[in-house]
C-alpha cells in the first residue's frame, strides 16, 4: 500500500502544477481581457476627441514598477508644464501610495508632488513636503529653493532668510544679492526708523552692492544725516550710475543744504560723460539755465541730443524754446508740438526687466513676470534714459 502512495505521488504534483497552470492561465486571460478592452475603449476617446478620458484610462493601464517608474515621473511632469496640474498631482500621489517602491523612488515622486503643489498655489502642502526632504542629501538642495519660492510668495521673509543660511558655501555666495533684498522687504514693512536702519544695515552687510538698500537708506536719512547720506549718494554714483534718477531729487535737496551746489554739478558732469544718462542731463540743463541763463542752457542740450538723441530730451528742448518765444512767432505751434510729445513719452514704459524684458511704468524690485530680483533697469535710448 505505500509504495502504491509513492507511485500516486509523481502523478498527483504533476496534476496540481497542471491545475495551477490552467489557473493561472485563466487569470492571464481575464487580464489581457480586461487590458484589450481598457486599451480599445481608450483607443475610442480619442478616435471621438475626447482626449483627456483616453489620457486618463492609458495612465490607468500602465502598471507602476522599476522599469515603468521613470515614465510615470515624466508624464506627470509633462502635465505640469502644460499647466494640467490635477493629472500630474493624481499620477504623482498615484506613485507614493505604491508600497513596493524604492525609498530614493519614493523621494524623487514626492519632490515632483511638492513642485506640483506649489505650482496649484497650494503652499502648506508643498512646504510640508520639502520640508521632509530638505533632510535627504540627494534631495536637500532642490528643497531648499523650492522652500525659497514658496517663502518669497508668501512673503515671510525671515523663514526665506533661514532657508537661504542652510544652502551650500558657493549656493550662500550665489544667493546673497537675493537675501538682501529680503532684508530690504523686511525694512520696507518696518514702522520704526531704526528698526528700518538696522534692516537695511544687514542688507549692506549682506551685499555692499546693494542698491535698493544704499536708496532706501539715503530717503531714511536725508534729514537726521545729510552727511551719511551725501556718502551714500556719491557710493551710488560711482558703482551704479544708472540707478542715479531714482535718487537725483533727493542728491539735489542734500547737496543744497549742505551749501554744495558746486559739487552736485561737478557731480551731474561725472555721471554724465560715464553714463550718457538723460535724467542727470536734464538736471544740469535746468542748473545752467538758472546760472547761465536759457541761451546756454539751449546750447549744452543741443550738444548732447546730437551725440544722443531722446525724446525726452528734444522734449526739454521744446520747453526751452517756448520760454524764449514771444507771442506769436510759432509758440502756438511749438507748444502744440511739445504736448504731443509729453503724451507720447507718457505711454511709453519707463523701466525694464534684464532677464525676461518685462516692460513697467514703475521700478520692481522683484519682477512681476520671471520673479527675478534687482533685474529692473530704465529703458535706455530713444524712448528712455
Amino acid at each position: 500500500m505505500l509504495e502504491l502512495v509513492f507511485l500516486l505521488l509523481p502523478i498527483a504534483a504533476a496534476y496540481g502544477w497542471y491545475m495551477g497552470q490552467r489557473s493561472a492561465g485563466q487569470s492571464e486571460r481575464k487580464k489581457a481581457q480586461v487590458f484589450s478592452k481598457n486599451y480599445f475603449e481608450g483607443l475610442n476617446f480619442l478616435l471621438s476627441d475626447q482626449p483627456d478620458k483616453a489620457v486618463d484610462l492609458f495612465i490607468e493601464l500602465l502598471q507602476v514598477d522599476e522599469e515603468t517608474f521613470e515614465t510615470h515621473l515624466s508624464l506627470g511632469n509633462l502635465f505640469r508644464k502644460r499647466g494640467e496640474v490635477d493629472r500630474s498631482i493624481r499620477i504623482h500621489q498615484n506613485l507614493i501610495a505604491r508600497p513596493h517602491l524604492l525609498p530614493e523612488q519614493r523621494d524623487a515622486a514626492m519632490m515632483e508632488l511638492g513642485k506640483d503643489y506649489l505650482a496649484a498655489g497650494l503652499y502648506d502642502r508643498a512646504e510640508d513636503l520639502f520640508l521632509k526632504l530638505i533632510k535627504e542629501p540627494d534631495h536637500s538642495e532642490d528643497a531648499e529653493r523650492q522652500l525659497l519660492h514658496i517663502y518669497q510668495a508668501t512673503k515671510e521673509w525671515w523663514k526665506a532668510i533661514k532657508v537661504a543660511r542652510k544652502f551650500g558655501r558657493v549656493s550662500r555666495k550665489e544667493l546673497k544679492p537675493i537675501v538682501a533684498h529680503y532684508y530690504c522687504e523686511l525694512a520696507q514693512l518696518a514702522t520704526d526708523p531704526v528698526e528700518q536702519s538696522k534692516l537695511l544695515d544687514k542688507a549692506l552687510s549682506t551685499d555692499s552692492r546693494c542698491v535698493r538698500a544704499m536708496i532706501a537708506k539715503v530717503s531714511l536719512l536725508q534729514e537726521q544725516d545729510r552727511a551719511g547720506a551725501l556718502k551714500l549718494v556719491n557710493q551710488i554714483a560711482a558703482t551704479a550710475p544708472e540707478m542715479m534718477p531714482e535718487v537725483l531729487d533727493q542728491a539735489e535737496a542734500i547737496y543744497a543744504a549742505l551749501n554744495l551746489d558746486d559739487q552736485f554739478i561737478n557731480l551731474l558732469h561725472s555721471i554724465l560723460e560715464r553714463d550718457g544718462n538723460v535724467s542727470c542731463l536734464l538736471k544740469l540743463v535746468d542748473r545752467t539755465a538758472e546760472n547761465l541763463g536759457p541761451q546756454e542752457a539751449e546750447s549744452l542740450l543741443l550738444d548732447q541730443l546730437r551725440r544722443q538723441p531722446t525724446m525726452r530730451g528734444f522734449h526739454h528742448l521744446m520747453k526751452l524754446q517756448l520760454e524764449q518765444l514771444q507771442l506769436g512767432q510759432g509758440r502756438e505751434r511749438v507748444d502744440l508740438l511739445s504736448k504731443l510729445v509729453e503724451a507720447q513719452i507718457k505711454l511709453r514704459p519707463i523701466y525694464r526687466c534684464h532677464r525676461c524684458g518685462f516692460p513697467s511704468h514703475s521700478l520692481y524690485w522683484q519682477c512681476p513676470s520671471c520673479k527675478s530680483w534687482g533685474e529692473g533697469k530704465r529703458i535706455r535710448g530713444l524712448d528712455g534714459e
